[in-house]
């Protein structure tokens, strides 16, 4: 049978689940594709098909039993393939860290920062929510670290971002200000960013009732986890590093750096100067010349402070 659209792959995977001995308990319309969940013995697993911009895309979700490694016969049955023999997708996963690059049962949180390595700008974190349902559209439109996404797309993405999760994320973004402040009081990076983290998630935690977050991890574990407030407490942390493999996490570093872009644009606009990423040269060329036209105690106003690159520019 060759699938051409949503009706015809639903057909395929009804009559192969069948024909696998798993029970359908329900399916339902999921955006762009359908869900079917099912059942052998005493667990379940769940199957969703959409198309995205590649063609058919096959995402199974479960624990690691029975019913999901039947479910896995039936989507190579669908794709063309042998039982056991992964396709790209799958591949890739199995490289990476399966804690981090797993699809959960239950809506988990993600977050991410952006700037904490600029001179000028904000310090920008972001947290979203995921639901399972969420994961075939972030996969369609190709959700990934936002340091592998230019510029030019990041608005985009974000924008579609904010639309799938929609009430279901955070952005806590820091201006240079306030950032000095900050930095001036806890007088340590990691725990301004573990502060930052901890935020969002208590933020996202007071609407949402989510038991797993995932972090990337930028220190200790005890940062974060010694921020964290009463509802915070209650949740499973993984802070690992290139948490980014996580589509929560990597949605949250597309939101968080697309604040970041939004902000370089309107500093551009306000002070007619451009003002690059990252500490090199033509970040203490651009430091020198705004300092020249707006005196240097409004160098708070723009930049991290506590960078060595602020005795170069003030030189």
């Amino acid at each position: 049978m060759k699938i051409v659209d949503l009706a015809t792959a639903s057909r395929r995977a009804e009559q192969l689940c069948q024909e696998h001995g798993l029970e359908l308990l329900e399916q339902k319309d999921i955006p762009y594709g359908r869900q079917f969940k099912v059942r052998t013995g005493g667990s379940t697993a769940q199957l969703n098909i959409y198309f995205g911009k590649k063609g058919l895309k096959l995402v199974v979700q479960g624990g690691d039993n029975a019913t999901k490694a039947a479910l896995e016969e039936v989507t190579a049955a669908m794709e063309g393939r042998s039982a056991g023999v992964a396709s790209g997708a799958v591949k890739k996963e199995k490289k990476a860290l399966p804690e981090v690059t797993a699809v959960y049962d239950e809506p988990w949180i993600g977050t991410d920062e952006s700037g904490k390595g600029d001179f000028f700008g904000p310090l920008v974190t972001a947290g979203v929510i995921v639901d399972p349902e969420a994961v075939p559209l972030l996969q369609s439109l190709g959700v990934d670290d936002s340091k592998k996404i230019t510029d030019k797309k990041i608005p985009g993405m974000a924008e579609e971002i904010r639309k799938i999760c929609f009430g279901k994320y955070k952005v806590l973004q820091i201006n240079p200000a306030k950032y000095n402040e900050l930095y001036g009081k806890m007088k340590n990076l990691n725990v301004l960013l573990a502060w930052t983290h901890a935020a969002v998630i208590e933020d996202l935690l007071e609407k949402h009732d989510v038991k797993l977050a995932i972090a990337d991890k930028f220190g200790d574990e005890k940062y974060i986890n010694d921020k964290l407030k009463t509802k915070g407490k209650g949740i499973h942390l993984i802070q690992v590093p290139k948490a980014e493999q996580n589509i929560a996490v990597a949605a949250a570093s597309i939101l968080a750096r697309d604040a970041l872009l939004k902000w370089s644009n309107g500093a551009k606009k306000q002070y007619g100067l451009t003002l690059p990423k990252g500490a090199s040269s033509l970040v203490i060329q651009a430091g020198k010349s705004y300092v020249k036209e707006h005196g240097k105690d409004a160098l708070v106003n723009v930049a991290k402070l506590h960078f060595k690159t602020t005795e170069d520019v003030l030189l």
